[in-house]
């Protein structure tokens, strides 16, 4: 999970939100030499959830907010080494800065996306999917204004973009249970949390969790997020519980719909163990 890549002053707070440009391209070209495989949201969900396999040491790039900064900073870094991503974009906020809508946060408020931008970087082979329609979190929220963000966003960036809008994220890693029902509802057959931890078959579609790559990452921090650190956090298991547990009326047609052939048999597998490096 990345924010923002830029070069930006050293700072003590916030650090989760920032990548610098050198490290990120340091980063990158550890997956390359490492023999990891960075694969699209697709194929990540298909090997998750369906029939198809996943590669050994399978990372899928994530990168919340649309920044502007993204196009310069990350996406020549990607394409050199021909890496899929998946950028989720602020519906109500296309083209203009970020409104923290924390009070008391003194942090700079960066360019978003514009419309031509996002859907160039479409056009590039970078998934786009939504992260609400103006930044709010949905956990303080009732059902229906949930509904709102979840269904607006949607169907605003697909007559943005011209193409279907599947794959969602939550803003401030914020949701409850209400939540992932309505993002069933609205259509999406994916959505990004802030749990922490590799995602794997025990995950639900709707409740992906990633593993956050912060301004302090140095390699060895990179390569220990990606190699050892794959233990959930106690919240990623309570929520796995949850999932277990509940029935999502459109559980089956979430699965059938990402290859037509429903959740795999479960294995006991490395690749089952460690899953997706998200």
């Amino acid at each position: 999970m990345y924010h923002q890549v830029g070069r930006f002053k050293a700072m003590k707070a916030h650090r989760a939100n920032y990548c610098d440009a050198g490290r990120f391209a340091r980063q990158m070209r550890l997956l390359a030499m490492g023999r990891f495989h960075v694969i699209g949201l697709q194929q990540a969900l298909s090997g998750l959830f369906g029939a198809g396999p996943l590669p050994p040491r399978a990372v899928l790039l994530t990168f919340d907010d649309a920044y502007a900064g993204f196009v310069d900073e990350a996406l020549p870094v990607l394409q050199e080494y021909d890496f899929p991503a998946t950028v989720y974009a602020i519906s109500g906020w296309v083209g203009k800065r970020m409104q923290w809508a924390d009070s008391g946060m003194e942090r700079p408020q960066p360019e978003l996306m514009t419309a031509a931008q996002l859907r160039a970087v479409q056009a590039a082979g970078i998934t786009v999917g939504s992260h609400s329609q103006t930044h709010r979190r949905l956990a303080v929220l009732d059902p229906a204004e949930q509904a709102q963000e979840l269904r607006d966003s949607r169907s605003e960036l697909e007559d943005l973009l011209g193409q279907p809008v599947e794959h969602l994220c939550y803003p401030f890693g914020s949701f409850d249970q209400h939540s992932v029902r309505l993002a069933a509802q609205a259509g999406y057959r994916s959505a990004m949390t802030c749990l922490r931890g590799a995602a794997t078959r025990l995950d639900h579609p709707l409740l992906l969790p990633r593993k956050a790559i912060s301004f302090g990452d140095n390699l060895i921090g990179f390569a220990w997020k990606l190699l050892v650190k794959h233990r959930p956090k106690p919240v990623l298991a309570a929520w796995r519980r949850w999932a277990a547990d509940a029935r999502f009326e459109q559980d089956n047609e979430l699965l059938d719909a990402l290859d037509g052939q429903g959740r795999a048999p479960a294995t006991n597998s490395a690749q089952d163990a460690h899953g997706v490096q998200l």
